[in-house]
């Protein structure tokens, strides 16, 4: 009797094939026996890596008739998660999604709402909470070592955007939803609240620019100041035009501070004797972080048995959301602080 839990992966672009699929594959309690891709290309891939085994379509629709599954995993650029969702709940289908949770909050707010209502799992890859280093991070501000957290600055600088450069659908924003502060602000988000201890934003200030890709319909750096309440604030600082790949995250506490770098936490304490935290061995740094995608299963397993499970998740992805719209309010309005 076979008891596994059957799936479907919808898009099969490079973080469905190196960043999803190994876990699904090494996992007992799942079986993807089909994959949902339009490109042509695309299904060679998906033919060459997963055999004949796995049924490939050209169509959602055309895969939810002949296939009996219990979730999809929607690995597909942001204009096509809302879609995939709404199709999923209709046939009382788990999703598992990839973020940004949609295009707009009131996209997020659709998918919610249809998931609630067919009282299915809904769950975003907010995969950067179980990386080696920010796991690390919060054992290290969870034993008091600086304090409470006032202050978190991400820095992180690429000289092109993920998958292709200037042919990557990141730069078109029918598709996206929006430029850097979309593709990495959105890990960020939910990264800060936790380093802050579940604080809710509050207001926003951002700037918005083009430095290199003039002819993307997106921007390709940005900075914003989110202010949380209570008064902590976070700093996203991004770019996809940098000289070379650069990613450090800085913590202010009000007894000392965090710097995580690299594979690397380095706890600085105002009275000295600045020592690093021990971090669980890891990857290298790339855009598909497999080691980090089973614990990801772990948590929508939960979710598929009780929806409710998602709650904690589903906040983080609307707070994001609420936040990166109001942020690009705030850039139009040259900086001016917007309300979340």
């Amino acid at each position: 009797m076979n008891d596994r839990r059957r799936g479907a992966l919808v898009g099969f672009g490079g973080v469905a094939e190196h960043g999803h699929w190994p876990g699904w594959r090494d996992d007992s309690r799942f079986e993807v026996g089909a994959v949902v891709e339009p490109l042509p290309a695309g299904r060679e891939r998906a033919r060459a890596a997963l055999g004949d085994a796995v049924r490939i379509y050209d169509d959602l629709v055309a895969c939810l008739e002949a296939e009996a599954l219990d979730f999809l995993d929607v690995a597909t650029p942001p204009a096509h998660h809302l879609p995939a969702i709404e199709a999923a709940a209709e046939a009382g289908l788990h999703v598992l999604v990839e973020k940004p949770l949609a295009l707009t909050p009131q996209e997020a707010e659709r998918a919610e709402t249809a998931a609630r209502e067919a009282g299915t799992a809904l769950l975003v890859v907010h995969n950067w909470h179980h990386a080696p280093v920010f796991r690390a991070a919060r054992e290290a501000l969870s034993s008091g070592a600086i304090g409470s957290v006032r202050e978190v600055t991400f820095i992180t600088e690429r000289t092109e955007p993920a998958s292709g450069g200037g042919a990557s659908w990141r730069l078109e924003r029918e598709v996206s939803g929006g430029g850097i502060l979309v593709d990495h602000g959105w890990h960020q988000l939910y990264v800060a609240r936790a380093l802050l201890g579940g604080a809710d934003p509050e207001r926003v200030r951002a700037t918005i620019e083009t430095r290199r890709w003039h002819e993307a319909s997106v921007e390709d750096t940005a900075h914003a100041d989110v202010e949380y309440i209570g008064g902590a604030v976070a700093r996203l600082r991004l770019t996809w035009a940098a000289e070379a790949r650069r990613t450090l995250v800085k913590v202010r506490g009000e007894k000392g501070a965090l710097r995580i770098e690299g594979q690397a936490v380095r706890v600085i304490p105002e009275t000295g004797g600045a020592h690093d935290w021990r971090v669980d061995d890891d990857a290298p740094d790339d855009s598909y972080h497999a080691t980090w995608f089973p614990r990801i299963l772990d948590a929508f397993a939960e979710a598929m048995e009780d929806p409710k499970a998602a709650a904690g998740n589903l906040r983080e992805a609307r707070l994001g959301q609420a936040v990166i719209d109001a942020a690009y309010r705030s850039g139009a309005k040259g900086g001016a602080p917007v309300d979340v």
